[in-house]
């Protein structure tokens, strides 16, 4: 093989893997962007239910501190003064 028809050869199977190339960062591209779009609506019903979490939980302290026996082993917390 002469050297131009080397060269047109390696220029074809270049553009080719380039072509390639491109093709798989662009599949990669759409999953990570549909990957992202899940994780987003993920973190939303995340951030709803520890909103639950929070309210239930100062509930529960609530009703607990109002318990008789929570009363009789630590007592009422004692007002202080202010001058």
């Amino acid at each position: 093989m002469d050297t131009l028809l080397q060269s047109q050869v390696f220029f074809f199977i270049s553009s080719v893997g380039f072509l390639v190339l491109w093709f798989l960062t662009a599949v990669l591209l759409i999953y990570l962007i549909r990957a992202a779009g899940a994780f987003s609506r993920i973190m939303e019903k995340f951030e709803k239910d520890i909103n639950n979490i929070g309210d239930t939980t100062k509930e529960l302290l609530s009703e607990m501190r109002e318990n008789i026996f929570f009363k009789f082993l630590f007592g009422k917390k004692k007002k202080s003064r202010k001058s």
